[in-house]
């Protein structure tokens, strides 16, 4: 799959579609895969998941002590 890339700025045009300000660029899928970086590993998602319930815990915990007091 191929995108499309602009190093300009994206406007919008006087039909209402988007138009690039500068020169477009076509990019690959691998390549916008290697500039986003690589992907989690499986105890990077696990580490991630861990840390996301417990700012949950605590964002709950604190909703309900609000209410309580």
């Amino acid at each position: 799959m191929n995108f499309i890339a602009c190093d300009g700025v994206w406007i919008h045009g006087g039909s209402g579609l988007p138009e690039c300000n500068g020169v477009l660029h076509s990019v690959a899928g691998n390549e916008m895969r290697n500039l986003s970086g690589a992907a989690l590993n499986w105890e990077q998602v696990s580490e991630l998941q861990g840390e996301v319930m417990v700012l949950f815990a605590i964002v709950f915990g604190f909703l309900v002590l609000k209410k309580l007091l």
